[in-house]
């Protein structure tokens, strides 16, 4: 099987996090087929293959995420999805890329790791692979990449540091007191406690680098009864989670202080938490050398407040990440995008690029 007719299978069979049962089976079966590699299942979902050519000695890590989004595709391409779900952050062209890297290192007499990754969207699920990894293998290194059409295909984009901002989600709870609105006094106003909240959060001072949203605010019962609760859900991207959650800290003090003055109680309540992707100064290095030896394009770039997953490997071992462009004549629609669609001909040079990094790494 080749890399893109792995891609087209993959493709047309998209599945959501912790559920991609039938995707590690086409993997499976693809990998089998090399008659090189150990298969070793991590989780439900997760599959490492692995290659031990000198016992004792590290392995290279090379991950690719393997999770869909809930999307109705509209690419209308012969291989498109049609069970509701979508490869729409190219995590297909992830999944083929390595593959197309393992065809190409298979007689390379190194130890590797290609790791096939659950759950990257929306469970965090590097966080169990990384734990298995650590347990039961020593690492010298872990590489991860992904798609963007914001560059042009051939232009390959890293930065040392902070790459990809870490994600901390939250939510904000906002109790009061229902009372009909011709007896306001006695009631405590959530939502006035909420407006108050947010207004005091939208003048708190945040670095430029650092994001703070809040995206979805619920609550009150009726037009005309007091609002008793309140629910506020936002997320901070930021170059390290130990500073976002000093912006929680923060936004607790405040409200504390709307506790006393209004009479409302609160609470904070935290959600996902994405460890930023640190690039290391050394593998930023031998990336740039590696995309001169296959023809590719290579450009610095600002830390992207994208959050990914592969920042609990970065927590664990020396990282590196890049973008790998797919930009071309056609409209640029952006990941998670129901319309976005990498064309197969990119996939073989990301393989070489991958299995680049492999010899060289």
């Amino acid at each position: 099987m080749t890399e893109i007719e792995l891609r087209h299978l993959l493709h047309m069979n998209p599945e959501p996090a912790y559920r991609e049962y039938k995707t590690k089976e086409i993997l499976k079966s693809a990998i089998s087929e090399l008659g090189i590699y150990k298969l070793v299942e991590v989780s439900e979902t997760g599959l490492i293959a692995e290659k031990t050519v000198a016992s004792g000695e590290p392995y290279l890590i090379l991950r690719a995420e393997m999770d869909a989004l809930p999307l109705e595709e509209e690419t209308g391409w012969e291989f498109a999805s049609k069970n509701g779900y979508m490869h729409a952050c190219g995590h297909d062209f992830h999944m083929s890329a390595v593959f197309g890297a393992m065809v190409r290192t298979a007689d390379l007499k190194k130890n590797v790791l290609f790791v096939f990754q659950p759950a990257e969207e929306s469970g965090g699920g590097a966080k169990e692979i990384v734990d298995y990894i650590k347990n039961n293998y020593k690492v010298k290194a872990a590489v991860g990449f992904h798609v963007t059409d914001e560059y042009d295909f051939g232009v390959v984009a890293s930065r040392v540091g902070v790459l990809f901002a870490s994600a901390v989600e939250f939510d904000v709870i906002i109790e009061g007191e229902a009372a009909h609105i011709a007896l306001a006094a006695k009631g405590k106003n959530a939502l006035r406690a909420a407006v108050s909240f947010l207004d005091a959060v939208y003048r708190m001072e945040v670095p430029a680098e650092t994001l703070l949203g809040i995206g979805k605010i619920t609550g009150g019962v009726a037009r005309n009864i007091v609002p008793p609760l309140v629910k506020l859900e936002g997320t901070i991207r930021s170059p390290s989670v130990g500073f976002s959650m000093r912006l929680l800290e923060q936004m607790s003090s405040i409200l504390e202080g709307l506790k006393t003055s209004m009479g409302v109680d609160y609470q904070v309540i935290k959600g996902g938490i994405y460890p930023e992707v640190v690039v290391d100064e050394g593998l930023f290095e031998t990336l740039k050398k590696a995309c001169e030896r296959t023809g590719l394009k290579f450009v610095e770039c600002e830390m992207k407040k994208t959050a990914e997953d592969f920042g609990y490997f970065s927590l664990r071992f020396p990282t590196l990440s890049f973008w790998f462009g797919v930009g071309d004549e056609r409209e640029r629609v952006g990941l998670h995008n129901p319309k976005f669609l990498p064309k197969d001909e990119y996939i073989p040079r990301a393989a070489d690029l991958l299995s680049e990094l492999v010899k060289m790494l």
